[in-house]
């Protein structure tokens, strides 16, 4: 068995270079300027919420990543117009986490090391329900928000009992080679100083998106995985023969911790062979929901979990932080997951209470290309579109597919993401 807290591991793969490695950054925008005094008081009441975000990072004298509770309050400024603080340094008081803000505009950063999107939102509602009763000085409901003062869910820090879980092997329901990758704009976009990862935001009415998935026996998750589809076989060239959705599952529940704050995912795979582009949108849909549903299963979640541990444990034995770090640059969690041609990430409903009023839209951003995070405010979802290079024909493509299925859509672009680094030590901390 691992040795560590199981959210230290993901830090060994973070890449010595000044890019981003596995930042999380949600972007609300507000209906009114933020009051940046007023966002700092309430960034740290609400943090005492949540003490597992409120680490630092240390090495101990086995070359091993420690998290340490920290005292120091979380840094709430403003947005930079070059460049944002990185996340574990000093700028940030150590923290693996920071809020900045600018006009109508707050950005939420931690490292996924810590969580994912959906364990970091009920912070950003927590926050967001400080600010709101000490801004306009009301008490809006609460429902599916956690307050500052409340205590933690049963098992919110659980993670899972190895020993306790199936040990079944699993096999992809496609060979790693038959995807295809957008690998030149991956390249270009790591070595050309010139381009910035950026984003496109498309917000879709609740109603329509949920109307439309229910019309052709989907979900909004596994229609956007259609859509995309056929977005990306516009773009493709026609050697390509397969085209593989990868769409994010959260395993919490499947592996018996369904209150885990950690970010318990994988990928959910699926292939389309190009021909299948043609097939009727319902085709499609129930071809996507039937291989999702396939890998939906707790004996698919132990052996995740399990791959994921077995990496852990080597970490553990290897005897120097370096070389520690090394491994991970190709076997850190997400880093050696099977890739797909796209992805997406869909959290699910959040329940917001009453804070709708205040918030006009939420959106999450990440590392990735091709890439759709999708997120529900209110009765709008509110979708980002990653890119690594620009690429307008890949926003044309996904544009001219939603316009062919009559989806109304309100898309906004490009913004740069903004994406903090990551500092961490080096050396064994006295």
């Amino acid at each position: 068995m691992f040795h560590y807290n199981p959210d230290s591991y993901l830090l060994y793969g973070v890449a010595k270079s000044p890019r981003p490695c596995f930042p999380i950054r949600i972007r609300l925008i507000m209906n009114e300027v933020v009051r940046g005094d007023i966002l700092d008081s309430a960034a740290q009441r609400a943090i005492k919420r949540y003490p597992y975000f409120a680490v630092r990072v240390e090495v101990d004298h086995a070359g091993s990543y420690v998290l340490q509770h920290h005292e120091l309050p979380i840094v709430v400024c403003r947005t930079q117009k070059k460049k944002n603080p990185s996340l574990g340094s000093a700028e940030v008081n150590g923290h693996l986490c920071f809020i900045d803000y600018e006009g109508c505009d707050i950005f939420f950063n931690i490292h996924h090391a810590l969580t994912g999107a959906t364990g970091m939102l009920e912070w950003v509602k927590t926050t967001l329900y400080e600010y709101v009763c000490e801004a306009y000085g009301v008490k809006p409901d609460s429902d599916g928000i956690r307050l500052s003062d409340s205590p933690l869910l049963p098992g919110e820090t659980d993670y899972p009992d190895t020993e306790s879980l199936p040990n079944v092997k699993i096999t992809l329901p496609f060979a790693d080679r038959e995807a295809h990758y957008f690998n030149k704009d991956y390249i270009m976009g790591a070595l050309c100083p010139f381009f910035t990862p950026q984003y496109y935001t498309f917000d879709i009415e609740q109603d329509i998106l949920l109307a439309y998935a229910k019309e052709h026996g989907g979900t909004p998750a596994s229609v956007l995985a259609v859509l995309m589809m056929r977005a990306v076989d516009k773009v493709l060239p026609k050697k390509a023969a397969t085209i593989v959705a990868g769409l994010t599952h959260n395993f919490c529940e499947d592996v018996g911790c369904p209150n885990s704050y950690r970010d318990l995912v994988k990928l959910l795979y699926v292939p389309y062979v190009r021909d299948m582009a043609s097939w009727s949108i319902n085709d499609l849909s129930a071809f996507t929901r039937k291989t999702m549903d396939e890998q939906r299963t707790p004996e698919n979640a132990a052996a995740e979990w399990r791959r994921v541990v077995a990496d852990y444990e080597v970490t553990d034995a290897l005897p120097t932080l370096e070389a520690k770090r090394k491994y991970n640059m190709t076997h850190a969690r997400y880093n050696s997951q099977p890739r797909a041609t796209f992805n997406v990430s869909y959290i699910g409903q959040m329940k917001w209470g009453g804070l709708e009023p205040y918030v006009r839209a939420a959106y999450t951003l990440a590392e990735g290309h091709v890439m759709l995070e999708v997120v529900n405010v209110g009765r709008r979802f509110c979708i980002s579109f990653f890119l690594v290079t620009p690429g307008h024909k890949y926003i044309r493509s996904f544009r001219q597919v939603l316009d062919a299925e009559n989806i109304a859509y309100t898309i906004n672009g490009p913004f740069k993401k903004n994406l903090p680094g990551v500092e961490l030590p080096t050396s064994t901390t006295h």
